[in-house]
């Protein structure tokens, strides 16, 4: 069975719903002092309703995808800038996977810790998570790793030619925006994820219309050619 262009499909989607995913995410957030004391936040977090924690449920499920979207943004990039296509790719996953995994498991301790009554021991093992080298770990890896793969992978994409320039560029300088805009409230923040959107949304396009008998090609390499041989 040839899934080539099956393959292709699910890539084109995931690339624009995992971005779609961070964009709504920053508007559905609960927004609250993260300086105050844990069992303030989790007091805020408490009044909540139970339709916008669903409608949170459904966008942590379409986050989830972002690390499988960047690893077919470099499959994109992989013939034409293997080796930028690697490296960001790697490094894109890595930090995306780290990322999901502390501050969504973070986040999730704070959702239904506040439905509890007792909040002082959930406020206090909340303070204890935030003192963990392991954790603060992950959100270096995350910072650090999504800032520069995202980078190297946008240059990536640039360098293949497999999609337009000004999509790699977007690509590669979305989270340097993210990372300004989320100090500015959640409408810059969105708007700063919307461009990645844009970004993914090229590269979705780019994907699709790939065809099948280019889509498993070995990486455009420059060939020696073999010496001729001289006659006796």
């Amino acid at each position: 069975m040839d899934t080539r262009r099956l393959s292709r499909i699910i890539g084109a989607a995931v690339l624009v719903l995992a971005p779609l995913g961070l964009v709504a995410g920053t508007l559905t957030e609960p927004h609250f002092d993260q300086d105050a004391p844990a069992v303030d936040q989790l007091a805020e977090v408490a009044e909540v309703a139970v339709p916008a924690a669903a409608a949170r449920t459904l966008v942590a499920l379409l986050i989830l995808l972002m690390p499988i979207a960047v690893l077919f943004a470099a499959r994109l990039a992989r013939r034409g800038a293997p080796r930028l296509a690697a490296i960001g790719g790697a490094l894109s996953f890595l930090a995306w996977s780290a990322g999901i995994a502390s501050i969504g498991g973070v986040e999730a301790a704070y959702w239904f810790g506040s439905r509890l009554q007792d909040r002082a021991t959930v406020a206090a093992l909340l303070d204890s998570v935030s003192a963990d080298p392991v954790y603060n770990t992950q959100l270096l890896v995350f910072v650090l790793g999504h800032l520069i793969g995202m980078l190297v992978l946008g240059i990536g994409l640039w360098r293949s030619r497999a999609v337009p320039a000004w999509v790699g560029i977007l690509f590669g300088l979305s989270p340097f925006l993210h990372a300004v805009a989320m100090g500015m409230g959640p409408a810059v923040d969105a708007v700063a994820y919307g461009l990645l959107l844009v970004a993914t949304t090229g590269c979705a396009v780019a994907l699709y219309r790939t065809p099948d008998a280019e889509w498993d090609l070995p990486a455009r390499t420059a060939v020696t050619p073999a010496p001729e041989r001289v006659a006796a």
